[in-house]
């Protein structure tokens, strides 16, 4: 009763924050976060030290998850898994619970003798910080870049020879790799004068901010707090490296790099320094594989990235500032937009990948599925208007269409 007493004073005070606009976001925030961590942790078996250890269990989250959460779980590393449907399931944890049932995956609890309430209390921050009213880039993205990051890990090329804390540093990256993203691009916060601009001196903006971002929360949850200083300080250098090369602008250094080493063969993977940059090409793939997923969750994610923008568009037009490219929604149609981001980011991306992980069915299966979504969007672009509105065109349709 005094559980049900506290939680219900706590919504409360939530409920009149989230009615007075004047109140400072970060105080929104961090109750909310209290609210999300109660709430996550409410009657957990965790928490009463019932963690389940039986053999092929789906670890101590799992039995908080039950029914249709728990068995997609158990298919998280498969291609086809739709992200949007589990964060329905988890009631919008999907990012949380997705990263602590890897982690008990990969032993990495046990494996760096991690502290279970500071890592829910990080994991929750991360999530917490995702800006939800962004269409595109909030916490389902950054769970569903997670998921594509297990994926690469496990495949075979890769898979042998990573180390624990490669496997640590590839999915934290993942998880916060877009943390407190504002919904606009480096180009607004330039010509708008954004401090975060000033800060990191109009290079890699975004990017910094999110490292920034995701090693103040470390230090405040205290996650790698029992960890020698040296190893968590290279720890939070190399989630920087690796969150950092998710800079778009820094497209065709990655892929010039990437094909060079495929070109001499001369990729040495015992070396640390050669997993690490395998490791940023791949949150560089995961970050930008929605074109590689099948018909129907791609075309949902290209229709968010695409409302992200136009509205970043409309703030531009409200304060008489050039339009920037892609977010104009008069003139940048959505299969317009994708095509030229297939074309000019995505295929040649995948294309080395698949060169480095071959033989290798996911890669095939990605590529295969690039370029049907492709091909579908291009019918789109043809194609009268009443078309769309009759909703009748799918994927399998349009490869059979003649223009």
């Amino acid at each position: 009763d005094t559980q049900v007493h506290v939680n219900t004073q706590i919504k409360c005070l939530f409920d009149r924050i989230a009615q007075q606009g004047g109140v400072e976001s970060g105080t929104r925030r961090k109750v909310k976060r209290l609210l999300s961590f109660q709430r996550y942790c409410h009657d957990s078996r965790l928490l009463r030290g019932l963690v389940p250890c039986a053999p092929g269990s789906l670890h101590f989250l799992d039995d908080d998850y039950l029914g249709q959460a728990a068995h997609m779980l158990s298919k998280v590393g498969t291609w086809n898994f739709d992200i949007f449907l589990f964060d329905r399931l988890t009631n919008g944890n999907s990012l949380v619970t997705l990263m602590c049932h890897l982690f008990n995956v990969y032993d990495l609890v046990h494996h760096f003798q991690l502290d279970m309430v500071k890592l829910h209390r990080f994991l929750g921050m991360v999530q917490e910080d995702y800006h939800s009213h962004n269409p595109y880039h909030n916490a389902v993205h950054a769970a569903d870049v997670t998921q594509a990051m297990y994926c690469y890990l496990k495949e075979p090329r890769l898979a042998e020879q990573l180390s624990p804390l490669d496997v640590f540093l590839g999915l934290m990256a993942a998880a916060a790799h877009d943390v407190d993203h504002p919904g606009v691009n480096q180009p607004f916060l330039i010509k708008t004068k954004h401090h975060l601009a000033s800060l990191y001196q109009n290079t890699s903006v975004l990017e910094s901010h999110h490292w920034r971002s995701t090693v103040g929360m470390l230090r405040e949850s205290g996650l790698l707090s029992h960890l020698p200083a040296d190893m968590s300080q290279d720890i939070e250098q190399q989630l920087g490296s690796l969150i950092l090369a998710t800079d778009i602008s820094r497209q065709n250094e990655f892929l010039l790099t990437f094909r060079e080493h495929l070109d001499n063969q001369d990729l040495d993977l015992q070396l640390a320094s050669h997993r690490h940059f395998i490791l940023q090409i791949a949150l560089k793939c995961a970050d930008v594989c929605n074109p590689c997923r099948v018909w129907e969750l791609s075309r949902q994610w290209s229709e968010r990235v695409c409302e992200e923008f136009y509205r970043q568009g409309d703030l531009e037009r409200q304060f008489d500032l050039e339009i920037s490219p892609l977010c104009n929604q008069q003139a940048d149609s959505v299969p317009a937009v994708q095509i030229g981001f297939i074309s000019y980011i995505a295929e040649p991306l995948f294309e080395e990948w698949q060169r480095f992980t071959e033989p290798s069915a996911l890669s095939r299966t990605m590529l295969g599925h690039l370029h049907k979504n492709k091909a579908c969007w291009s019918s789109r672009r043809c194609a009268p208007s009443w078309i769309y509105l009759c909703g009748w065109l799918c994927l399998e349709q349009t490869e059979n269409i003649r223009h």
